[in-house]
């Protein structure tokens, strides 16, 4: 019986977790770590927001092949 928490259909759209989100993540983190601005706080720093987006979408596509 799945969870509730638990994705039934594969996450897409917003919370897709495919290559191109990965890549362009990764390439986003990288270009903000070369010529973003300095460390901010936790809540405005735009590379620690690229990394909670990435962990959420893991998270929630684990979830879903866990399901399966």
């Amino acid at each position: 019986m799945p969870r509730e928490d638990t994705p039934a259909q594969k996450p897409s759209g917003e919370d897709g977790f495919g290559r191109w989100f990965r890549f362009w993540n990764r390439f986003e983190y990288a270009v903000l770590h070369v010529i973003g601005p300095p460390r901010l706080s936790e809540s405005m720093d735009p590379r620690a927001r690229l990394k909670r987006e990435y962990e959420r979408r893991r998270t929630l596509h684990e979830q879903w092949k866990a399901a399966r």
